[in-house]
């Protein structure tokens, strides 16, 4: 996790160390709750969108907005963003969010299933099995 001018910067899910500074104590505290399983919304922090085009933030605030525990297609959030038909578009949004968690885009699924994921599509099951939203994706 990064903070740049107390705004979220980065969050990356991996066990290499980061070289940056440390993370925000209060973020840290946040993101080990909800990796342990408790719900918590991490709203309260602002993200620092700076390199982001307009669309791309405009999909961002709209996948933000995605309440715990339940998803969004990728073509729910192009009509969120403003563009319906940018579904793709949507996509590549989701594989350059600097602030995964923080914006849920593991909330955002293709619309016949759970589409792909830039940490594998385990670690996309994992966190939707810890929000009790994988079952509607699982097939028996």
């Amino acid at each position: 996790m990064v903070e740049r001018e107390g705004m979220v910067s980065e969050v990356t899910l991996s066990k290499a160390p980061v070289k940056s500074s440390a993370p925000p104590k209060v973020l840290a505290a946040e993101m080990k709750r909800y990796l342990a399983g408790e719900k918590v919304s991490f709203q309260q922090f602002k993200v620092d969108y700076s390199g982001y085009t307009d669309f791309q933030k405009a999909v961002l605030h709209a996948t933000r907005r995605i309440p715990y525990g339940e998803t969004r297609t990728y073509g729910e959030i192009a009509a969120a963003a403003g563009k319906p038909r940018a579904a793709r578009a949507v996509g590549q949004v989701m594989a350059n969010n600097r602030t995964c968690i923080v914006i849920p885009c593991h909330r955002v699924v293709a619309a016949d299933g759970l589409g792909g994921f830039t940490g594998s599509l385990e670690l996309k099951k994992a966190l939707l099995r810890l929000e009790g939203s994988l079952d509607r994706f699982e097939s028996d």
